[in-house]
């Protein structure tokens, strides 16, 4: 069982890692975000199945509390991400508007007009 509570421990930790390092990225610089939502995703799913083959009456206090206080942390990481990828969505929307504006203008430009 300990073995388990420690898989599960380090699976957490490897979730922080991974959130921690998208939120300090850049995300217009070549980040492939469906990689690193695949890769948290299955990360989360090893975790609740790490979870339910705990014995959890047999795991003292300090150990849960320990557990609980990082998977609070993943969702306060969880909050920031959120607000990063709105940010992101709101910039990457005002380029393609903007591409959209300069491709439309070129199309009004008349060449046969040019001496």
């Amino acid at each position: 069982m300990n073995k388990m509570l420690e898989l599960l421990d380090e699976f957490v930790l490897k979730a922080i890692i991974v959130t921690e390092e998208i939120l300090k990225s850049d995300l217009f610089e070549n980040i492939n975000l469906e990689d690193f939502t695949e890769n948290r995703d299955r990360l989360f799913l090893i975790i609740d199945q790490i979870s339910k083959s705990v014995s959890w009456d047999e795991v003292d206090e300090e150990k849960k509390s320990d557990l609980n206080k990082k998977i609070e942390y993943i969702k306060k990481l969880d909050d920031k991400l959120i607000l990063k990828l709105q940010e992101y969505q709101t910039k990457l929307k005002q380029e393609i508007e903007q591409t959209v504006r300069q491709k439309d203008n070129i199309k009004v430009y008349n060449l046969n007009d040019v001496k």
